[in-house]
Order: C-alpha cells, then sequence, then structure tokens
C-alpha cells in the first residue's frame, strides 16, 4: 500500500473521533443546557481530544509524510490530502497533550459560564473563564508560530491563508461606506416598519413552519435533523449526519426563520460534498468564509428576497392568519429588509452585519496583543458599539455576552461571518450570470438550479481547493468586496425609495 493511501486510512479513523466529539458538542448543546455541571461532559471532550492529538502526532504519521512527499503520481485529492494532513500534523506536533487537554476541558466550563452569564447578563460569572480561555489561546497561537502576529495565527486556523493585515486591508475601505450607506437609508423618509415581526408568533408553529421551509430547500432529513439550542449551529456528526439547529422568540419571527434557512445553508454545503472524500480531511467546507458565503447566501440574498415571499407568503398566513391574514406582502418584504443598527449580531440586517463583525475584529485583535484586559471588554464593547452603530447595548446579555465563541475558545473566528458576505455576493453574482432565471424560479418554490450550481461549483469539492483557489476558480478573479456594495445598493435603494 503507497503511503499517501495509508495516510487516508489513518485518518480515516481521526475523522471518525471528530465526529464523536461532535457527537457530544450536539447533545450538549441540545439536550444539556440546562444543567448545572458539565465537568463529566468536559472529560468526555478532553479525552476524546487527547486520543486525536496522539494519533495526529505519532511517529507513524511523520513516516508516512515524508514517504508520501516523495510520491511523484500524486492526483489532485491525494496532493490536497497530503497538504491538510501535514498542515494538520504540524500544528498538533507544537502543542503538548497537557495543554490540549486544558484547553478542550476548559472550553465545555466556560461555555457553561457563559449561558448562566448570559441569562443575568452578568460578566462577573463568566469573566474569570474567559481570562483563561483567552490565555490559552494566546499559548496556543504561540506554540503554533505560523505567523509572526498570534492573531493571525489564529485567524489561519478558520481561515487557512488569511491574515490580519489582510481582512484589515478588505475591512478598512468598507468601515465608512457601511457608515455612511446607514446613515443615507436612516434619512429617507420612506422607511420600513417592522412592527409586524415582533407580534406574538406560537414558537412551536415558528419550528414546524421552519421544517417545511429546509425541506423544501432540498435539507435532506434522512440523513439530518433540526432541533433547538441557545445558539444555532451547524454540526456533522458523520460523512452522512448533518444537523442544525435553531431558536425561537415568540415576538420576533426573523430568528427562527432566518437562523433556520442561515444553519440549512451550511448544512447543504456538508451534504454536498462528493462521495469519494467522505470520511478523509477533505470532507468538510474549505474555510469558515466559504461556509458562510454559502448560510449567508441562501438566507439573505435568497431568504430575504422579494421573490422568495411571493411563493412563501401564502404559507406564512396559514400559520399566523391573525397577523397576517390582511397584511401585505410588499409590506412584509420591506419590514424583514429593514436597516437599522440593532444590538445582536445573529438578527442585524445585511448592511449592518458588517459592522458587528468588524467590532469583534477590533477587539479580537487588542485582546490578543494585550493591549486591552478582558475585564474591559464590557465597557470597550459599548463605547465601539456607539462608534459603529450609534447606539448603546442596555445590558451585557445583548453586548458582549451574546456570542457563544470566546467561551469555546473560538477566537479568530468572528471575522469569517463578514467574509463570508463578500464572498457570497461574489459567488451569487456569478450564479445569476450563469441561470438568469433563478429569481423567478424562487416565486415558483423552485431552489434546485441554486442549488446545484452551488454543488457543482462549491460544495463537491470539500478542502480540495483553498478559499483563495476556489473563489478565482469559480468566478475568475479574487476576492473582491465591490460585488457586495453594488448588491446592497442595488437592493436596499428601491426599499428606501432613494
Amino acid at each position: 500500500m503507497s503511503a499517501i493511501k495509508e495516510l487516508r486510512e489513518y485518518f480515516e479513523e481521526i475523522m471518525r473521533l471528530n465526529y464523536i466529539q461532535a457527537a457530544l458538542g450536539w447533545d450538549q448543546e441540545v439536550n444539556m443546557q440546562n444543567y448545572k455541571s458539565l465537568e463529566g461532559r468536559s472529560k468526555q471532550v478532553s479525552l476524546i481530544e487527547k486520543l486525536i492529538h496522539k494519533r495526529l502526532t505519532s511517529e507513524k504519521v511523520g513516516n508516512l509524510i515524508k514517504k508520501a512527499e516523495k510520491l511523484s503520481n500524486l492526483n489532485e485529492i491525494e496532493s490536497a490530502m497530503l497538504r491538510e494532513i501535514t498542515r494538520e500534523y504540524n500544528l498538533a506536533t507544537k502543542l503538548p497533550e497537557e495543554l490540549v487537554v486544558e484547553i478542550a476541558e476548559t472550553s465545555i466550563l466556560a461555555a457553561k459560564d457563559w449561558r448562566e452569564a448570559r441569562s443575568k447578563s452578568d460578566f462577573s460569572i463568566f469573566q474569570e473563564m474567559l481570562e483563561k480561555s483567552v490565555e490559552l489561546q494566546k499559548e496556543r497561537a504561540r506554540l503554533y508560530g505560523t505567523h509572526p502576529d498570534i492573531y493571525s495565527t489564529l485567524i489561519d486556523l478558520y481561515e487557512p491563508g488569511a491574515t490580519y493585515d489582510w481582512i484589515a486591508n478588505v475591512f478598512n475601505p468598507i468601515k465608512p461606506k457601511l457608515i455612511d450607506f446607514v446613515k443615507k437609508l436612516n434619512a429617507s423618509s420612506d422607511k420600513p416598519d417592522d412592527s409586524i415581526l415582533k407580534k406574538s408568533y406560537d414558537p412551536d408553529k415558528q419550528f414546524e413552519l421552519s421544517f417545511e421551509i429546509i425541506k423544501k430547500l432540498n435539507f435532506n432529513l434522512g440523513y439530518g435533523r433540526q432541533d433547538r439550542s441557545t445558539h444555532p449551529f451547524t454540526s456533522s456528526l458523520a460523512s452522512l449526519d448533518t444537523r442544525i439547529t435553531t431558536r425561537t422568540t415568540e415576538d420576533y419571527l426573523n430568528e427562527c426563520i432566518f437562523g433556520t434557512i442561515h444553519e440549512c445553508g451550511h448544512a447543504l454545503y456538508e451534504m454536498g460534498i462528493r462521495e469519494e472524500l467522505y470520511d478523509t480531511i477533505l470532507c468538510e467546507g474549505t474555510s469558515m468564509g466559504i461556509h458562510e458565503s454559502q448560510s449567508r447566501m441562501w438566507e439573505n440574498f435568497v431568504g430575504r428576497s422579494k421573490e422568495f415571499w411571493i411563493y412563501w407568503y401564502p404559507t406564512f398566513q396559514k400559520y399566523f392568519p391573525e397577523n397576517l391574514k390582511d397584511y401585505p406582502m410588499e409590506d412584509l418584504y420591506k419590514a424583514i429588509n429593514i436597516v437599522q443598527p440593532s444590538y445582536i449580531r445573529v438578527n442585524a440586517d445585511e448592511v449592518t452585519y458588517g459592522l458587528h463583525i468588524i467590532l469583534r475584529f477590533e477587539l479580537e485583535r487588542d485582546l490578543i496583543d494585550g493591549k486591552i484586559q478582558v475585564k474591559e471588554l464590557p465597557e470597550l464593547w459599548n463605547s465601539k458599539f456607539e462608534d459603529l452603530l450609534g447606539i448603546t447595548p442596555p445590558n451585557y446579555a445583548q453586548g458582549v455576552l451574546q456570542d457563544i465563541h470566546w467561551s469555546m475558545g473560538a477566537i479568530g473566528y468572528f471575522p469569517t461571518y463578514f467574509l463570508g458576505n463578500l464572498y457570497g455576493a461574489q459567488i451569487y453574482n456569478d450564479a445569476l450570470k450563469k441561470h438568469p432565471s433563478l429569481p423567478e424560479e424562487y416565486k415558483k418554490g423552485e431552489f434546485s438550479t441554486l442549488l446545484d450550481y452551488l454543488r457543482e461549483n462549491i460544495h463537491q469539492y470539500g478542502k480540495i481547493y483553498r478559499a483563495s483557489d476556489l473563489i478565482k476558480k469559480v468566478t475568475g478573479e479574487d476576492l473582491n468586496p465591490d460585488y457586495f456594495l453594488k448588491y446592497i445598493e442595488n437592493k436596499f435603494y428601491p426599499i428606501y425609495g432613494i
């Protein structure tokens, strides 16, 4: 057996250990939200991490990599597999086992404290564990040493090849344009009214309706399921087992509907990876930025389009007749596309969403560089929020405590969300050029053409191509934020009568 085939088989077991860990994480978020103790689960997760680390850092892997590097007949998939295995091996061998275990245990216990802190809007409950988590991530990044600055090292874990400087050069020119764009819309005398979205909507009916939507979007319930959690997420528990969660809020219809469509977009990506890659290191999205491009595309470019609602609005009226029976579809379309500063990132409109991410991106950089301390985060968050969005969160639950990511140690993850908007606009522009009838198809409840396009151009490849190579392969150019800026102008100026 050749070295590359041995590596493939060896890493299939590592992938299955990762899936077991994902199953523990899914169960924790779906079924253990109210548990007072997660110490048992933290020990289980840390044991899986320990086993994965042992396998990753074994002498056998190093020897097989050296042998595989000498092979001259590797095909495209084998070359990509060797690239990703080498990356994982090089990173893993730089971390002591004790640190791996400590990071895993801390992420579980910190998440518990975060939930309590968020429910009570009390940052002090979470502060100590967050301080520990930040220091562990700093140590991890220093040991990896893949970039001169440790924040870039952390970013690279979620968006391989990206650095702080590259992202800052993308975000910095956009920031003032978004701020000015929001001001221009707010100056309009024809602003939409979103009060209809804040009436009482039965949570169980919301959840039932969300199921109808994901089935129509071709989410395969034979290989996945949807549940509820505190923070919506997508998780693959096997190559043919992808699960999503959503959350329902009785007095805000958007949260469940668009949260569900968003996570469905992630799941469709995972479900579309070619069978040849199952159980391999390539059987997942190539980067979180590209992953977010898929979820944000379905959520916004499709789910918030007028054509989507032409088809779905009669169904919504059947579910919620008291609220919507005599309410015009056009008004609801405008309501779900209202642009206004708001506190919660996951509920933010398409325009202000980028400002939510830029805030986190800038805070994370200063936190990791030691320019600010964890205890300063609540007030700095509010101050920067005021600067960027013109409003101040009324409490910490709607401010610094709203996201689960830092409790998980996922520092460097946030910038990929806005990159996803930018990648998504560029990819969707290409899809429309090749399939100009897409909007007309949405009016009829037909979404397969877009999915087929994404399966052909994005999904099937898994991690074969890096994000920078994939966007160029699909669209013929590097990441270009102008597509997003043009998209929001073309969409929101008519809604606001500009």
